[in-house]
């Protein structure tokens, strides 16, 4: 059995991760008509708070192999740990995969989005979906038990998102509030999303959403070395 196929074998015998990273945003997606046809940027930034929920949970299960040893065993065989990051992170992003699908869809077909919109919101979900997995995997490599890490982290996200204009918008910030988010990915992944709603897929769209990237490729890097 691969890495990718045990991987996600034990994140399906994990109810709750897949409730919140796959079955409620299903519903969401099918029951949110008005906010998906006149207000998408609203209902894709609550796809990203279940995004963060759920990933911290799928993700935590590599905790569960540093924990428990199995981190050793991998490290002396042929697999390397980039392979085993690397197939964790793509099963933990499965139910992402499948609900910006799925979106993308029904937003094109049942709530009228035009096609250069739906491929935008699709390619900025996605790569906030990987971002979101890799932010786990870093978060999760500084905790040495799966109740610590999991308490810290509901108390970050509730500050992640409000900093990054997820909860409220950024202008209802305080002053120096409104700029502390930009090290946080959800921070640029809003101003994508705003940017292709009111001007498509321009230049500046692309530069935030390379942003998004690069901020979660030091999220692998910093958990990695962690690791």
């Amino acid at each position: 059995m691969t890495i990718f196929k045990f991987a996600l074998l034990r994140n399906l015998r994990s109810p709750v991760s897949y409730l919140a990273g796959l079955m409620v945003p299903v519903v969401l997606i099918f029951s949110m008509t008005s906010v998906w046809t006149n207000a998408p940027v609203m209902g894709m930034a609550n796809l990203v708070m279940l995004m963060l929920l759920s990933s911290n949970l799928l993700v935590a299960l590599v905790l569960e192999d540093r924990i428990d040893g199995s981190i050793m065993k991998i490290m002396i065989s042929p697999v390397s740990m980039v392979h085993y990051v690397f197939q964790n992170l793509l099963a933990a992003i499965i139910p992402f995969v499948i609900q910006i699908a799925l979106l993308g869809i029904m937003g094109y077909l049942h709530y009228n989005w035009a096609i250069q919109f739906t491929i935008g919101a699709v390619v900025a979900l996605f790569i906030c979906g990987v971002t979101t997995a890799a932010f786990s995997f870093c978060w999760n490599m500084f905790f040495k038990s799966k109740s610590s890490s999991r308490y810290a982290f509901l108390f970050v996200m509730a500050l992640i998102l409000l900093l990054s204009g997820v909860l409220v918008p950024i202008e209802a910030l305080p002053g120096l509030l409104q700029h502390a988010g930009a090290i946080l990915h959800p921070y640029w992944f809003i101003r994508a999303v705003i940017t292709l709603a009111e001007y498509g897929m321009t230049a500046q769209f692309w530069l935030y959403n390379t942003i998004v990237l690069l901020i979660g490729t030091g999220f692998l890097l910093l958990g990695g070395k962690a690791n």
